[in-house]
């Protein structure tokens, strides 16, 4: 956690003068809370951007399955047209066959990064978890602060 950082050449009216002043206390207390923001804002930015670049590789992912699937289809519809066409030769069966395993590739990729996607989680769960220990800490500067005023 960040500490306070105060002046030492500065004395309050404390017992012998060797407190710090309320005033550099309370600077300081504002500078490191002002220091702490900034920290935490830099750190949503980073995990928001992680989190951004995990959901555009699934979503090229999820493309690339699709591109499949249409191949899969287009070699389907060609298979018809053979089949319709020249119901007498085998070689569509081979257009059959390739079609159904690029079908079946392009689904089962598509379908696995379509999941990975519903589970992705936008909120920045560990800048969130930061600053619930950094308002524990503040809160236990000012409880200090005003037992040292007291």
């Amino acid at each position: 956690m960040a500490e306070l950082h105060v002046n030492p050449g500065r004395t309050g009216d404390g017992p012998g003068g060797s407190e710090p002043a309320l005033g550099d206390l309370i600077r300081a207390l504002a500078q490191d809370s002002a220091t702490l923001v900034r920290q935490e804002v830099a750190l949503a930015k980073a995990e928001l951007q992680d989190t951004v670049k995990s959901v555009a590789r699934d979503i090229a992912m999820v493309a690339v399955g699709g591109v499949l699937a249409l191949i899969g289809v287009l070699v389907l519809v060609a298979f018809l047209v053979i089949a319709v066409g020249d119901a007498v030769n085998e070689y569509w069966l081979g257009a059959l066959i390739v079609g159904a395993v690029f079908l079946l590739i392009g689904g089962l990729l598509a379908l696995s990064n379509i999941k990975k996607l519903k589970h992705e989680s936008v909120t920045p769960t560990r800048t969130l978890e930061t600053i619930k220990e950094d308002k524990q800490w503040l809160q236990s500067e000012i409880k200090q602060a005003k037992k040292d005023l007291a």
